[in-house]
């Protein structure tokens, strides 16, 4: 695998043709999480997939839409619109195909990211030598099988608690993990659309994070590589690059 931290000379002499480009948000997740939560979960699953990809991974872009989580007076959130998102992740792309990367791969670290699927979608109509695939972060049935909540894991919760214990576990409040900051809403997720999540939840959580451990964590990343590696590989034999 090739990266940021490779010199100009070793890409060049790998000539590598894929690149995984991972998209996080920097927001609120609850007292017992870092704000850079999907930050951190994006460049792993991103790092992942490029080792075995053999790919060149690049570095994570930082912030994202995330008006789920604006909300008057509260810190932890910031957010871009989807259109700057969309123009600035088709410019790299742009970027990347005059280098002659052939298949750009989008890991999504924030579930609330939407843009990018037609971005990708216009991208593979118009170039007949380029393929981007999109990729949000793909729940398994193995993955679901790790997690004791089965009634709804959105926010912060037993899922995103258990992979933050797992990939860096000195930035979790541990004291706080107990039920008291467990919570979900009586409604579906779709309601995001007309609020924000911490009008919704007192505590900005939508799971249980008190069931996390860091073992969960560690085979949730496990799964989650493996199923967006089977993704790619699907959406690559379907597409246009069948040597690959």
């Amino acid at each position: 695998m090739l990266s940021y931290e490779n010199t100009k000379t070793e890409i060049e002499v790998a000539k590598p043709d894929t690149a995984v480009l991972p998209i996080g948000s920097v927001e609120q997740h609850g007292p017992h999480l870092p704000i850079g939560t999907d930050y951190f979960q994006a460049q792993a699953l991103a790092k992942a997939v490029a080792e075995e990809l053999d790919a060149f991974l690049l570095p994570a872009i930082p912030f994202s839409t995330c008006y789920e989580h604006k909300c008057e007076g509260k810190f932890g959130g910031i957010f871009i619109s989807p259109r700057t998102l969309y123009l600035y992740v088709e410019d790299v792309i742009h970027s990347l195909k005059a280098q002659g990367f052939k298949r750009v791969i989008l890991i999504l670290g924030h579930g609330g990211i939407f843009i990018t699927a037609p971005m990708a979608r216009e991208l593979n109509a118009l170039y007949d030598d380029l393929l981007v695939i999109n990729i949000t972060p793909p729940i398994s049935e193995k993955t679901k099988s790790v997690l004791e909540n089965k009634a709804g894991e959105i926010h912060a919760g037993e899922s995103e608690t258990s992979n933050i214990l797992y990939l860096r576990e000195d930035l979790v409040k541990k004291e706080l993990l107990t039920k008291d900051i467990d919570f979900i809403p009586d409604c579906p997720r779709e309601f995001l659309n007309y609020t924000s999540l911490q009008e919704i939840s007192p505590g900005g959580i939508w799971g249980m994070p008190s069931l996390a451990k860091k073992e969960k964590g560690e085979l949730i990343m496990k799964y989650r590589t493996e199923a967006a590696l089977e993704y790619i590989e699907k959406a690559t034999k379907i597409g246009k690059y069948k040597e690959w």
